[in-house]
């Protein structure tokens, strides 16, 4: 596997990201909020990115969020962008530079989420079950714990070298042009790596920024088995049987 850390992190194009206005960008917000209000308390976000969601969870909800971000890239944009809203959300949201799959804070959480395919950002999948681990460390008796993964398609030949344009804006005296472009496909490590592509036109110059991104997928039944992996370390810890817990899922 090429090194995915530099390019997760979005280090050359985490600036642009919030340029990004399509409607699939805006789709799972009330769908969070949604959630959010059949819970109480505090909401632990992992992978906040530039605060997408908790910003407009926050909006909606005026509960206080924890969220917690791997990159100081995208998190200098979160913390800009939480500099221009009224002062109670400022100080309903608590900003963490930390790995969504190796935290231990002090408390648990009725609602966690992990939006936008942001789970797969762990390409390897040791991490995710690390991951899945804190979680459940921290998600209260009855919490809500969501997350989102996209459905794999075919990653063949005519798969490779595609690019796909995402978004092309005007801002100000520039236009903005962002393109995705794959790159690579591990069908049995199961990992994708694509081009994060950014071109700046301004002043008839061209300026291109890239991020080479590494994303894990998911069939059905890979999910199925982690979580079976987790149930077993569940019950290595507790003094409880198979039928018990499927006896507390019927009721």
């Amino acid at each position: 596997m090429e090194d995915y850390l530099s390019g997760n992190l979005y280090y050359n194009t985490a600036v642009y990201y919030d340029y990004d206005n399509r409607e699939i960008i805006k789709d799972d917000l009330n769908f969070y909020v949604e959630y959010a209000n059949k819970t109480e308390g505090a909401i632990l976000e992992l992978a906040s990115g530039t605060g997408r969601v908790s910003l407009y969870i926050a909006e909606k909800t005026g509960r206080m969020l924890e969220c917690i971000e791997l990159s100081e890239y995208m998190l200098e944009k979160f913390r800009s962008k939480l500099k221009n809203f009224p002062k109670n959300i400022q100080n309903n949201i608590h900003i963490r530079n930390g790995d969504m799959s190796n935290f231990m804070l002090d408390r648990k959480y009725e609602y966690i989420i992990i939006p936008w395919r942001a789970l797969q950002w762990l390409p390897i999948r040791e991490q995710t079950i690390e991951c899945l681990n804190c979680v459940y460390n921290h998600l209260s008796d009855n919490g809500i714990f969501v997350f989102d993964i996209f459905k794999p398609r075919v990653y063949d030949a005519n798969w490779l070298g595609k690019e796909d344009v995402s978004y092309s804006i005007i801002d100000e005296n520039k236009r903005i042009i962002r393109s995705t472009i794959n790159h690579y496909a591990d069908t049995e490590k199961k990992y994708i790596q694509y081009k994060n592509k950014i071109r700046i036109l301004e002043n008839n110059v061209e300026t291109v920024k890239e991020d080479m991104l590494t994303i894990k997928y998911y069939d059905y039944n890979d999910i199925v088995n982690i979580l079976k992996i987790l149930i077993l370390k569940l019950l290595n810890n507790l003094d409880i049987t198979i039928k018990e817990i499927w006896m507390m899922v019927m009721k």
